[in-house]
């Protein structure tokens, strides 16, 4: 690992050290600490050999982090690689994909946006570089641009803001109706990710001015308690779900 971590600063990719059990960086700044000082890279792994590489996305390249785990995401990956271009791919510890692409100022951290499962690391998010780690590399060749339709799907033109003439009814919109069904329609072992997923696509209504704060709790938490989620668990992933969207936008 140490000199996967060396091999990786020497082409001026900065690393850091990462904890092995959870993923979390071991230094006080995280990916901010990252460095391509051989010195400190050999410390730092002298420190703790048996630490994960870790690399910043962003600047060298950005990822599409797939949780295969995840049988949305699964589904979401079969009916879409073979409109990702042939391009950098490493095979995660979970089993999961890192796609790789040249970086964009555009392509933004995200966890869940495009699809349950279906997350994005891009300037401010990092990356543990999985082949230091004995895991495959696929297509290990350059970079290819991320597709434009994988663009629009991790930004999506915003929602047209309606007036609207007089109370509305937000639980009978049906602009809404989908994204209760995917909380509604989510089996067990699903349900937090799926409650999540519908949560971060409401709060960009409210971020629009199309539905409240308060409302898209309440349809979040109603929808979640229905499949079986505790009330308070509901309304903390609403919550999350408006401060993520907050951090992204």
């Amino acid at each position: 690992m140490t000199d996967t971590a060396l091999q990786l600063a020497a082409r001026g990719v900065p690393v850091f050290p990462c904890k092995n059990a959870d993923k979390k960086p071991h230094t006080p700044h995280g990916f901010k600490d990252a460095s391509t000082d051989p010195a400190i890279v050999a410390a730092w792994w002298k420190q703790w050999p048996d630490a994960l590489v870790g690399v910043p996305s962003g600047h060298k390249f950005v990822v599409l982090d797939l949780d295969l785990q995840h049988v949305e995401a699964q589904e979401w990956y079969a009916k879409n690689q073979t409109t990702l271009p042939t391009t950098r791919k490493h095979v995660t510890r979970s089993g999961g994909r890192h796609i790789f692409f040249k970086p964009r100022a555009d392509f933004k951290c995200s966890a869940g946006k495009i699809h349950p499962g279906v997350d994005t690391r891009g300037i401010g998010g990092y990356i543990i570089w999985w082949p230091a780690h004995g895991f495959d590399v696929m297509h290990g060749g350059g970079l290819f641009e991320a597709p434009e339709w994988l663009m629009r799907e991790l930004n999506p033109p915003a929602p047209r803001r309606v007036v609207p003439s007089g109370p509305r009814t937000l639980r009978s919109d049906k602009d809404l109706e989908p994204l209760v069904r995917v909380i509604l329609q989510a089996r067990e072992g699903q349900r937090n990710t799926a409650t999540f997923w519908a949560a971060c696509r409401l709060a960009e209504h409210v971020h629009s001015g199309q539905v409240s704060r308060s409302d898209m709790v309440g349809i979040i938490t109603d929808a979640a308690v229905r499949t079986g989620l505790p009330h308070s668990e509901a309304k903390a992933i609403a919550h999350s779900a408006l401060r993520a969207s907050t951090r992204a936008s």
